[in-house]
């Protein structure tokens, strides 16, 4: 069935990570400040969404002061996605991925504002970082 689920686990607080990861996984359409619409033609306003086909993969700003990812779903499942989003078995894998990719931009973005520097490896989308101090 499609309609917009908002993903409240996803408590994503870094936008510019979540954007980093989704251009890593192939989406680079960015928008903010829009609305999106699902397939029934329902709109919600968000403040950034990444384009996947006819339908958005997108951050809304909660109450708490951080951001839960919403999305229709189904209607994303439907669409093109790039090869890491399709070999996705269900929408929760789908989910999972993009905020595991999340989860290592915002890591790395911390860091690097410490004055570190994040050695990543990959493996079968599992990382490995490790962290080495800059010297100056």
């Amino acid at each position: 069935m499609s309609h917009f689920t908002k993903l409240e686990r996803a408590n994503i607080v870094n936008v510019d990570a979540f954007i980093s990861a989704n251009k890593e996984l192939g989406l680079t359409e960015i928008r903010k400040n829009v609305e999106i619409t699902d397939y029934y033609g329902n709109k919600i306003k968000v403040d950034v969404a990444i384009k996947v086909g006819k339908y958005d993969i997108a951050l809304k700003k909660n109450d708490a002061g951080s951001y839960d990812m919403v999305a229709d779903w189904w209607g994303l499942r439907t669409s093109d996605l790039p090869a890491k989003l399709k070999a996705c078995r269900s929408e929760t894998d789908l989910q999972d991925l993009i905020l595991k990719y999340t989860t290592k931009h915002t890591i790395v973005a911390k860091y690097k504002a410490q004055g570190w520097r994040a050695n990543i490896k990959e493996e079968n989308d599992e990382f490995t970082i490790d962290l080495v101090r800059n010297q100056y």
